[in-house]
This record gives C-alpha cells, sequence and structure tokens, in this order.
C-alpha cells in the first residue's frame, strides 16, 4: 500500500466566483484514495494564490514530505492548477520531489512522466493556467486604468480616506477618521516652520498612526486634492486628472507644500527634532559678520549662567539672549495693530476690493461669449460623432475651447467671492493684533510660527534694531498705517484750521525734543496720501515716520517689563 500526502488550494476569488470549494476538492481525493487503496498520512489546505510557491501551508508540507521521505511515496492533488500556475516553478517543484523519490500527480489530469510523450500534456497543463493567470492580470489592469482615467480612485484607500461606494455601488473615496489630520500635516508643512518629522511626531501625539516613509508619500499624494495619478504603461505616460472623490486640500496648499519640500523657499527650522524653548530665534537669526545662521547655547561664567546667539564658525558672532528677546519684543510692539489702526486697515482693505470689483464687473458680452463656447463645444461634438473629425484634431480642438471657457468661468468666480475674500483679510489681519503679547505670552511653536510668518527669509539686527530689509513688506504697511494712527490719536484739535499738507525733498530730517527734553528723535518723512470713506477723509502716512533713536526712559521701561533681574543687575 503507497503512503500519500494529499494537498487542495483554493484561492478567495476562485471560491467566490467559480465554485471551488476545499471541502469538495478534500472529499474527491479520499474517495479516490479509497478506490485505489492508498493510505493517506496528511492533508494539507491552502487558502492563497498559486502565483509562486511561497504559500504557508505548502512550505509546512514540503518540510513535511522532508523529514518523512522514506516514508510518503506519492503528492495528489485534484488538477494541475491547483499545485502551481507558474510554469517555470513548475518544473523546479517537480525536481524537487522526484529527489525525494515522490511521485506528483493530479488524479483528474493523470500523467505518467516515465513516458516521454506524456511531457508534453504536462507543458500543456503547467501553461494553461499561466496563461489564464496572464490575460485575467491584464484584464485587471485594464480595468482600473479605465476607472483611475474616470476620475475613480480603486484600491486600497490612501491613509485618511475609505473605501466606500456611491449610489450605483461603485467604488468611491469617502473622507475617513485621519482626514483632518492629514488636513493638518499639510497646512503645518506649508508654513515651512516645521520639518516632516516634527510634524509626524504631533500627528502621532493625536491619534494618526503612521511611519516615516508612508508620511513623506502621503505629503506627494496628489489624492488628496482631488486628482487621480495614473501610473506610466507602455506608451501611455504617467499623468494625473480630475478625480470624483472629495478632496481634503486645496490644490494651491499642495503646491505650497511641494514648494517646500523641494527646497524652493527658505526654511523656518532646523534639522533638530527638538528646538530649545530658550531660544525661539534658533534657525531665524543670522549672523551679523559671516551670514550663516546661528545656534544658540548656555556657558557658564563665574557666578551665573550666559546665553547667547552665536556663530558655529570661527567668526565668533553673535548675540547676547537678553538683548536678542529685547530687539524683536520692540520690533513687534511697532507691528503690533491697535483696534483703531485695524478699523483703519479693514476700511482700506474694503475700498480696495470694492474698487477691484468694479473693475472686474461682468457685462452681457461676457455671458454671451460663455453661451458661445458652450454651443461650439456642442457642434465639435456632433462633428466628431457624425465622422468627419478624426480623434487627434476632435482632442486639439476640445482642449482649446475647454481652456477658453475655464477662463471665463474663473472671471465670474472671481467676481462672485470678494466677501469671502475680505473675511479672509480680516482674519489675517486679526493675528496681528496684540502680536507682542502673543509672542510673550505663547509656546515656543507659536513663536516661531509667529517669526517664521514675519520674515520671508532669515533676518539679523543691525544698530540694535530688526533689519527691516528682511520683513516682509505687507507687515511694513501695517506698522506704518499703525504710527500713523496713533499720530492722529495724538494730534491737537483745539484750532480747527485747513492745513495744506506739503512734502519737502526727500532726507529731510527735522530734530525734534522729546517730552523730557532728554533726547532728540529724528523723524524720516516719507510721501502721503488720502483716504477717501464715503463720508470723510482721513490723512494717512504710506511710510509714517521710524525713530533713529529711542527716548532713554521709554527703553529702560520696556527693559524693565522684559527683564527686570537685568535692569536691577546693571544698577539701573
Amino acid at each position: 500500500m503507497k503512503n500519500v500526502i494529499l494537498y487542495v488550494r483554493v484561492s478567495t476569488d476562485e471560491q467566490a466566483g467559480r465554485g471551488y470549494s476545499l471541502r469538495d476538492q478534500e472529499q474527491k481525493l479520499i474517495n479516490y484514495c479509497q478506490t485505489n487503496n492508498l493510505n493517506i498520512l496528511e492533508i494539507f489546505r491552502e487558502d492563497y494564490s498559486a502565483k509562486t510557491f511561497n504559500r504557508p501551508e505548502f512550505k509546512k508540507l514540503l518540510d513535511y514530505c522532508k523529514k518523512n521521505r522514506k516514508e510518503v511515496h506519492q503528492l495528489i492533488f485534484i488538477k494541475w492548477d491547483r499545485f502551481s500556475r507558474n510554469t517555470g516553478e513548475s518544473y523546479q517543484m517537480i525536481s524537487t520531489f522526484n529527489e525525494l523519490a515522490i511521485e506528483v500527480n493530479a488524479i483528474e489530469q493523470p500523467l505518467d512522466l516515465s513516458i516521454p510523450e506524456q511531457g508534453l500534456m504536462l507543458a500543456v497543463y503547467l501553461s494553461i493556467p499561466q496563461v489564464e493567470n496572464h490575460r485575467r492580470s491584464l484584464n485587471v489592469i485594464s480595468g482600473m486604468r479605465r476607472a483611475f482615467k474616470e476620475g475613480r480612485y480603486v484600491g486600497s484607500a490612501p491613509k485618511g480616506y475609505e473605501n466606500g461606494k456611491d449610489s450605483a455601488k461603485k467604488p468611491l473615496l469617502v473622507p475617513g477618521n485621519d482626514a483632518k489630520l492629514i488636513q493638518e500635516a499639510f497646512e503645518l508643512i506649508s508654513t515651512g516652520l516645521y520639518n516632516q518629522i516634527e510634524v509626524m511626531n504631533k500627528l502621532r501625539k493625536k491619534g494618526l498612526k503612521i511611519s516615516k516613509t508612508p508620511f513623506s508619500n502621503l505629503l506627494r499624494n496628489p489624492i488628496y486634492y482631488g486628482g487621480v495619478p495614473i501610473k506610466a504603461y507602455k506608451d501611455e505616460k504617467e499623468c494625473v486628472v480630475a478625480g470624483i472623490h472629495e478632496p481634503l486640500i486645496t490644490k494651491a496648499l499642495f503646491e505650497k507644500v511641494q514648494n517646500v519640500l523641494n527646497n524652493r523657499r527658505g526654511k523656518h527650522h532646523t534639522n533638530h527634532k527638538k528646538v530649545n524653548e530658550n531660544f525661539p530665534l534658533k534657525g531665524f537669526l543670522i549672523c551679523p559678520k559671516c551670514n550663516n545662521p546661528l545656534t544658540g547655547s548656555t556657558s557658564k561664567g563665574r557666578s551665573k549662567y550666559y546665553s547667547y546667539y552665536h556663530c558655529i564658525s570661527p567668526c565668533n558672532g553673535r548675540y547676547h539672549l537678553e538683548d536678542a528677546n529685547f530687539w524683536i519684543y520692540d520690533y513687534l510692539k511697532t507691528l503690533s495693530l491697535n483696534t483703531p489702526a485695524k478699523v483703519l486697515f479693514e476700511n482700506m482693505l474694503q475700498e480696495a476690493l470694492y474698487s477691484e470689483r468694479e473693475k472686474k464687473q461682468l457685462g452681457a458680452k461676457h455671458y454671451e461669449n460663455v453661451k458661445n463656447i458652450e454651443a461650439k463645444i456642442e457642434r465639435l461634438q456632433d462633428i466628431y460623432i457624425d465622422g468627419d473629425m478624426d480623434k487627434e484634431e476632435y482632442q486639439i480642438a476640445k482642449t482649446r475651447y475647454e481652456n477658453i471657457y475655464a477662463e471665463l468661468k474663473e472671471k465670474e468666480t472671481e467676481a462672485t467671492n470678494q466677501n469671502e475674500v475680505l473675511e479672509l483679510y480680516k482674519k489675517a489681519i486679526s493675528k496681528t493684533e496684540n502680536i507682542d503679547n502673543q509672542y510673550i505670552k505663547g509656546d515656543i511653536d507659536t513663536k516661531r510660527r509667529i517669526i517664521g510668518s514675519i520674515f520671508p527669509n532669515n533676518f539679523q539686527f543691525e544698530n540694535k534694531k530688526v533689519r527691516t530689509a528682511d520683513i516682509n513688506p505687507s507687515l511694513i504697511s501695517i506698522a506704518s498705517i499703525h504710527r500713523a494712527s496713533q499720530g492722529l490719536k495724538k494730534k491737537d484739535k483745539s484750532k480747527k484750521i485747513d492745513l495744506s499738507f506739503t512734502v519737502s525733498a526727500e532726507g529731510f530730517e527735522p530734530s525734534t525734543a522729546c517730552l523730557e527734553g532728554r533726547c532728540s528723535i529724528q523723524l524720516s518723512y516719507a510721501p502721503i496720501f488720502v483716504l477717501k470713506l464715503k463720508w470723510k477723509s482721513l490723512i494717512v502716512g504710506v511710510a509714517g515716520f521710524e525713530p533713529a533713536a529711542s527716548c532713554s526712559q521709554s527703553r529702560r521701561d520696556n527693559r524693565a517689563t522684559l527683564h527686570p533681574e537685568r535692569i536691577q543687575n546693571s544698577g539701573e
């Protein structure tokens, strides 16, 4: 009596779509063994694809045969496609069993491999499953690419999405539980204040489960702004098409993140995984001698510790920590909008937007052009359907008209979004209100975000002040409006006379005494303009004025607010 091993295998799709089952195969093999007086040693059951022999149960089967090679005479299964769907690997595995003196055969496709001609049938039995697999693979690829081109993402849902279905029961991506965390990831990276590790660690604390490489790939995936990436295949090039799923971010935000990742903009963070809370300007501040970024450290003197922002190169450029903190706070005070200045700036923006809206007001001709383009696209489709135009010509003409149509629609969108734009501006302006106090009371992340938004690139101090050439130009305008509003508030209103303002040549700097008569302030005047707001006119300085030297008493009061212990030690 021969000893045999039974092997039954089925893949999930075969079991669902073609009626295969492990129990049915097993019963047929048991009946065969009873009829042919064969002794069953073991039965190995597999639910796995047969593309390779890297299958859990088949590995166990092979180990069993190697350990019991003298007891096992045959390995039998239903058909050869249950054994394998890879012709090359099948021959190698058959040779392995032959070396163990174990016969391999299928009960529904039996072969006597001792007869040379039977080898031809073996080749047929082994190649047919591989051909079927290849054809099935091509059909799947074709179907998936067709779905991708229609804007429908098929496959495992990326982080932030879940696999859902639309009304037609077709696959559709829907936002998942991690959607808000993905949005936050893009927003944080777009600021340029954080590197990927810092953002990933922040989101991990909030529950996002992801590792370093997948997170990096996530930030470059166009699926999140509504695009569907299609890989290159044969003669087709790689491309991104518009998807039908709900985007988590805007395309503008996605492109901004790509610019930051590609180092097209200045970095507002260091490569350190953790930023020292005592040195919020680290990575922003530039050496006054060699223009390299400064680092920060604390050293012990004879009686106390001293902290500096210093250069790591031999140039020895440095700033005392307390001086740097005072100078940056002193400058933030000039940017901090008070309530009257904020209202004034909002009114200016509203007037500017209203003026822009009037310029972009769409007339009847615009809507007539829209209808003409729509009609041309319809005629173009009819010509193509009738066969009077080939596909290439149709695509060229269609693209040209669709581009014109998109431009016309974009003008309509711009004309109707003025209120949204104004609200966004107001939200941004509110961030500058009391920005100096926000900086003092904020944590390290808040401080670095404030500094990063003010300085497009790194900055340095000049004459114990922030070098204004490095400042965001819009913030310089905000500072000038603030100073101008303060000047208006202090203006003497006791005499109601009609004044005519004239400006002398550039560079005229009159000397003016301070209230206490202890110092003089150099005022540098710039051109002025008249802002007309419905019922009144306001005289506003564009650049205002900047004191070249501040009052000693005022500076002493500010310094005492920031560092009272330093003032006490110095005896002031």
